[in-house]
């Protein structure tokens, strides 16, 4: 009788101590693992929103190749159901699209086996200067008194992992993706620069003082071209960049313009003259100006798979005026790289 009361005293200090626990540890739980990846975001984003794509880096779809899915609405819309039915491993259970905004994609997921329970998870995109960083998270509860199985189940470690593994996976496909539509959007000539004079204005300029740069010089050395008794304008004006910082968000460049003189020139003013000549390649890139980048990307992409060095200097030749073309789509710019000699 005496043992029965050690052990009923026991149990009942047990429960006792597992209610204090229920009442005093969280019931909600949850996950946040981050990446920075190297791509357009709208083609991350297409990655992360298409459940059919989602299988190609989920570290979760790898658990059964033979995994039962299906797929109920218009994938990668709000309101899209994705169906799994696994083995143990993968379980059984239903994904829906909840939100998709500019920078954000949410969906619900309800677990019907191994066991049955909910959660939310997120992907969170914003632009950084050293790419696209993309944070998947998710949160979810468990009730009392199962929160307090918290205290022996390291299970947010455990999922940490598997978003590790899920992020890398879509790092590596979304930069190859990138990589591969870039190379093949854009065509690289090889050509024969003819020698050029250009007079220049350089200083270091922030990113976002460019248009106002461009703005106020170039102008101003048509102007001076168009006084000077030894010069005539050879073409259209051109940005030519040294160097570009993106952690500091600067480049050293000048504002140039293609010109011809009969003699030798013996006065520029404040300008300085640059003269460009031999191989090159470049790329005819049409479109608004937001989107040179990626052809730069391209540009860099096929002279590193090519082992051919650059001096580092790259050129933009403007040629379609944006004052009398309001279709951006019609502008023209040639974007030139010069290979060291």
């Amino acid at each position: 009788m005496k043992a029965l009361k050690v052990i009923g005293i026991a149990l009942l200090s047990i429960v006792v101590i597992v209610a204090i626990l229920a009442f005093t540890l969280p019931t909600e739980f949850g996950v946040e693992r981050s990446t920075t990846i190297k791509a357009p975001k709208a083609l991350v984003k297409d990655q992360i929103v298409y459940f059919e794509n989602m299988n190609n880096w989920s570290p979760w779809s790898k658990l059964d190749p033979d995994m039962e899915q299906r797929v109920e609405g218009e994938d990668g819309t709000v309101g899209a159901k994705m169906f799994w039915d696994g083995n143990e491993k993968a379980g059984k259970g239903v994904q829906e699209i909840k939100k998709i905004e500019e920078n954000r994609i949410e969906t619900h997921i309800k677990f019907i086996k191994p066991f049955e329970s909910e959660a939310t998870s997120y992907h969170i995109l914003n632009k950084q200067d050293t790419g696209l960083q993309v944070t998947w998270g998710f949160k979810s509860e468990m009730p009392r008194p199962f929160n307090v199985l918290s205290l022996f189940m390291d299970m947010e470690k455990n999922i940490a992992k598997d978003y590790d593994k899920g992020l890398e996976s879509l790092k590596k496909i979304s930069e190859s993706k990138a990589e591969e539509s870039a190379q093949s959007k854009y065509e690289v000539e090889e050509i024969d620069y003819p020698a050029q004079k250009f007079l220049t204005y350089r200083e270091e300029v922030p990113f976002d003082g460019m248009q106002a740069f461009y703005t106020k010089h170039l102008g101003a050395i048509y102007q001076f071209i168009g006084k000077s008794q030894e010069m005539q304008p050879a073409g259209q004006p051109c940005g030519i960049y040294y160097t570009w910082n993106e952690s500091e968000q600067i480049a050293d460049m000048a504002g140039a313009v293609p010109f011809k003189a009969d003699g030798k020139v013996t006065n520029t003013g404040n300008y300085t003259v640059e003269e460009f000549s031999g191989k090159a390649y470049k790329i005819a890139y049409r479109g608004s100006y937001d989107n040179l980048g990626e052809a730069h990307i391209a540009m860099e992409d096929y002279l590193r798979n090519n082992n051919i060095s650059m001096n580092n200097v790259a050129m933009e030749q403007y040629q379609t005026d944006p004052s009398t073309q309001p279709d951006t789509a019609k502008w023209l710019t040639n974007i030139y790289y010069f290979p060291q000699d």
